[in-house]
C-alpha cells in the first residue's frame, strides 16, 4: 500500500514571528507540525519561508 506523503517546509507565525515546521497543502494551506491549534502564541496564520 502506497503512503501519501505531504510536503513539509518552514513558516513564520504572522503574530509572533516564531519559525515552525509545517505541512504544506496543495490548496496553499499551511498546518503546523506538532501543534494542532497553530502556533503556541495562538496565531493561526503563517508565512512560508523560502
Amino acid at each position: 500500500m502506497a503512503t501519501k506523503q505531504r510536503p513539509r517546509g518552514a513558516a513564520r507565525c504572522t503574530d509572533c514571528g516564531r519559525a515552525m515546521a509545517v505541512w504544506l497543502s496543495a490548496d496553499d494551506a499551511v498546518h503546523s507540525i506538532g501543534c494542532t491549534d497553530g502556533c503556541p502564541c495562538g496565531g493561526t496564520e503563517f508565512r512560508v519561508l523560502a
